[in-house]
């Protein structure tokens, strides 16, 4: 029964991974945001990660995992932060460098190919993590837990990692708009506050603050993680 489970949660995490390795997925990404409504909401993220970095040290060494096309590397060098960007999609990684280069010069700051499930990384390399908008891509406690413990594996301080949160009436919007068009489940799955803070003692971590960019409304919450 393990080995069966277990090989559906790496079919899972396959699946995730196979979504946005590939150059179509990668340029519909980096496209997301230049609509007005999308730079609004990447401004609502950009202010609640920069929240959860507060009181990290400049020079510190931050992860940005996963980077995705690189859109919080302009905020993170801005605070004074030393960057590695990481993603599993070499597509994605790409765009990232040519947004830092736009950006940065900075010949410290690395670019790597990561599975957030087994990172390369030793432990505590890192003094920060960022971890956006890749949680809701995992159904299972499981999944998350997995992903959370190797973050606190290789980092000393903050995580700040985005769900997306069942207490709020997009996600209700976003259910049933799935359900609608008949689909078994939507793409990505919003789940309770409590459901999340139980994944993140399972992993060996507490939170340490909530961050809700708008109570109520966006299913995008943020944590700031700590270890115990």
């Amino acid at each position: 029964m393990n080995d069966c489970i277990n090989s559906l949660l790496t079919a899972t995490a396959q699946q995730v991974k196979e979504q946005y390795n590939n150059p179509a997925s990668a340029a519909r990404y980096a496209g997301l945001y230049r609509t007005s409504a999308g730079r609004r909401r990447h401004q609502r993220e950009e202010h609640c990660i920069a929240k959860g970095l507060a009181g990290v040290p400049e020079n510190s060494w931050v992860l940005d995992l996963p980077c995705g096309a690189g859109r919080m590397y302009p905020l993170l060098k801005g605070l004074g932060f030393r960057v590695v960007e990481a993603d599993a999609s070499p597509y994605m990684i790409d765009y990232a460098r040519q947004k830092a280069q736009m950006f940065s010069h900075n010949t410290e700051d690395e670019f790597r190919i990561v599975d957030v499930f087994s990172t390369p990384f030793e432990k505590d390399r890192f003094d920060a993590t960022v971890c956006n908008r890749l949680l809701h891509h995992f159904p299972s406690s499981a999944l998350r837990q997995q992903a959370l413990r190797e973050l606190a594996r290789i980092t000393t301080g903050p995580i700040v990692v985005s769900f997306f949160s069942a207490a709020a009436t997009d996600a209700l919007k976003y259910t049933l708009k799935y359900a609608l068009k008949e689909r078994s489940s939507p793409p990505r799955k919003p789940i309770s506050p409590l459901q999340f803070a139980q994944d993140v003692r399972e992993s060996g971590l507490k939170i340490s603050r909530w961050i809700v960019p708008l109570p109520g409304f966006s299913m995008q919450w943020y944590a700031v993680l700590c270890r115990r």
